[in-house]
């Protein structure tokens, strides 16, 4: 029974390490429906979570191609955008696999215990005032997925009131903006560069789709004094 016992472990153990390597559909992704289910009963008594999820990823873990959902520079992961290099190691440690589904929030509600909201503070609404008053002097940066800076609330509020809305409710929407630049402040960016007829094809690296860049923060800028 000895060797016996050793072979199924090591093919267990070999099986659980080819899973590891499988498109998100595969090892149990679900739809964004279902992980959204999931996030908001993981955090039924903090809806404030519920928002960052849905600021950090819309719900999602897995890109399109199957691998794990990364942000900004790549070390940001899935659902929470966690950052592998500092809670890696820990979240391994307390049995979270933050590359998964359940991994990933079952460490998001750690960290969220630990630490409240202040891990996600990008994805906290931005106090109004302070966004409204930058508004005036206009974008001075290039801005881009992944981005944590005072002037991502500048440009979503620029697009919220030009039309363009980030979200209809919770972060990002009116009255609401962060300092985060997330998939929806990107998707409204996008709306805005092909109605202005500035681009509408290709991607943040090719042809600047998506990403803020001079031609594209003039426009916004053109804009502002409006609001």
């Amino acid at each position: 029974m000895g060797p016996m016992r050793a072979h199924g472990t090591t093919i267990g153990t070999a099986l659980a390490a080819a899973l590891m390597l499988l498109p998100g559909a595969v090892r149990g992704a679900g739809t964004n429906a279902e992980i959204e289910s999931k996030v908001r009963a993981s955090f039924a008594d903090h809806p404030e979570m519920i928002a960052v999820a849905q600021c950090e990823s819309g719900f999602r873990q897995f890109a399109p191609d199957g691998s794990v959902l990364r942000g900004g520079d790549g070390r940001y992961v899935g659902i929470f955008q966690i950052d592998e290099n500092i809670h890696r190691e820990r979240a391994t440690g307390l049995g979270d696999d933050i590359d998964a589904v359940d991994g990933n929030i079952a460490y998001a509600k750690w960290l969220f215990d630990a630490n409240g909201g202040s891990p996600w503070k990008g994805c906290l609404p931005t106090a109004v005032p302070a966004a409204s008053a930058a508004v005036s002097a206009g974008l001075t940066l290039d801005l881009k997925f992944g981005l944590r800076n005072i002037q991502v609330a500048v440009l979503q509020r620029i697009l919220n009131g030009g039309g363009f809305a980030v979200a209809t409710d919770g972060p990002g929407s009116a009255g609401h903006e962060t300092e985060y630049f997330g998939g929806l402040t990107r998707e409204a960016v996008r709306k805005f560069q092909c109605a202005k007829s500035i681009v509408c094809e290709g991607s943040e690296a090719t042809t600047g789709y998506g990403r803020v860049g001079p031609r594209t923060r003039a426009a916004l800028n053109a804009l502002s004094p409006s609001l």
